[in-house]
């Protein structure tokens, strides 16, 4: 494996060099591409509440291109919504109860079966729906395109909750400006394999390489200069600290033959809870949410991919016994238009989030009503998405929501 191509280290620990194809065209997002945090003066770091739990962590799933809540918290009993998609709704038999008005879609039996959380009626205040502007939204933690963040949401918690461990925050799917940050040390993959590129013994160069990479900073002078030897530095004792044992991957497990990519970024993520690095906030990703004329067959598939994923991690998590520690929680871009387009569904406003992990098997936010639509036939927010991610850094990290958030967002209360 060419040890070029093979980790990207986000700011600060190294610059960025993805492998290319780590995201799909039809997400709107350009791979390997992460916008370099400025070094002069740092954002407010966060402020972790008296009385936080210790250890906690973090997933987050992105849904890319814009998952249809209304296809995974459903309706299913609603006449409006049987009626503004004949094609598309799902039979009230089909869907996996909550309750008397909502289910789960039926391939996330797993989820279902352990209980989640959903997150209703979330979305931006306002916006014109193009992928470009409503990632970047969700990635600043800004919920009306009014606060220029120079570091990412992620990249904020990680910052808060840095001890000095190895690797406070990683993303598993390549570069993301979620993890733009100014002090904790963060990573990019974009392959399940690059990780472990630097552990002594995988191959014949890597005492050079790693003595190498230990002097590449000595040219350079001043903050640039001793800031890449730090972060060179940070990328080392990662790598003494990984096990030593070969670390792949069970390509025979439902985590992957059905999971897919998510189940192997998840996969890589168990392993690195496993070896205890102090690893606190992960970042996923599952793509091809964007479905304009597919959604029929689409959207169930990567349903299906969702739960076996996210259903073979949490049970790695009860093996390891940290599951009271981890929760998963999704999030998207936007979500799609309540009527049909032939078999697909065009870009929407609010949408519904997930929750897994040790949490109670409930209804948060509101859901936007069926009967009240924008002009353009979309869904209204009840729930800025602000306040949702308030609710995981808040309820969950113990981070008070106002330090990493404009404003002041009122968590949902997730473990009320």
């Amino acid at each position: 494996m060419s040890a070029v191509s093979a980790a990207a280290i986000s700011a600060p620990l190294l610059a960025s060099c993805s492998a290319p194809g780590s995201a799909s065209p039809d997400s709107g997002r350009v791979p390997g591409t992460v916008p370099p945090a400025a070094r002069t003066e740092p954002e407010q770091r966060g402020r972790v509440l008296p009385g936080a739990v210790d250890g906690r962590i973090l997933v987050v799933v992105d849904l890319l291109g814009g998952n249809d809540g209304l296809s995974t918290v459903v309706p299913a009993s609603a006449p409006r919504y049987q009626d503004l998609r004949p094609r598309l709704a799902l039979p009230e038999g089909d869907v996996l109860g909550l309750d008397d008005r909502v289910g789960l879609h039926p391939n996330l039996a797993r989820l279902h079966a352990r209980g989640v959380t959903t997150v209703e009626g979330v979305g931006p205040v306002d916006g014109d729906l193009s992928h470009f502007a409503m990632a970047e939204r969700w990635e600043r933690g800004d919920v009306d395109g009014t606060n220029p963040f120079r570091t990412g949401f992620l990249g904020r918690l990680a910052d808060t909750l840095d001890d000095g461990s190895p690797l406070v925050g990683v993303s598993l799917n390549g570069p993301t400006p979620h993890f733009v940050n100014d002090d904790a040390a963060t990573l990019s993959i974009s392959n399940p394999n690059e990780l472990w590129f630097l552990r002594t013994g995988v191959w014949d160069e890597v005492a050079p390489f790693r003595s190498g990479l230990g002097a590449f900073a000595g040219e350079e002078s001043g903050a640039w200069g001793d800031a890449l030897a730090a972060a060179n530095a940070d990328l080392l004792e990662l790598a003494d600290r990984l096990p030593d044992d070969e670390q792949d991957l069970d390509w025979e497990s439902e985590m992957i033959t059905e999971g897919g990519w998510l189940g192997q970024q998840l996969s890589v993520a168990s392993q690195l809870i496993e070896a205890d690095l102090g690893t606190r906030v992960f970042y996923a990703g599952l793509d091809g949410f964007d479905t304009h004329d597919d959604h029929e067959w689409r959207h169930p598939q990567l349903m299906g991919q969702l739960d076996a994923a996210v259903g073979g991690f949490l049970d790695r998590m009860d093996d390891l016994g940290v599951a009271d520690r981890v929760v998963v929680a999704t999030i998207s871009e936007f979500g799609r238009r309540v009527p049909q387009n032939g078999a697909g569904l065009d870009h929407g406003s609010a949408s519904s989030m997930l929750v897994a992990g040790p949490v109670s098997n409930r209804r948060l936010g509101e859901a936007s009503p069926l009967n009240e639509l924008d002009e353009d036939d979309n869904l209204i927010t009840t729930t800025g998405f602000d306040r949702y991610l308030a609710t995981l850094a808040q309820d969950w990290l113990g981070i008070e929501a106002s330090s990493v958030l404009p404003g002041e967002p009122e968590p949902l209360g997730l473990l009320a």
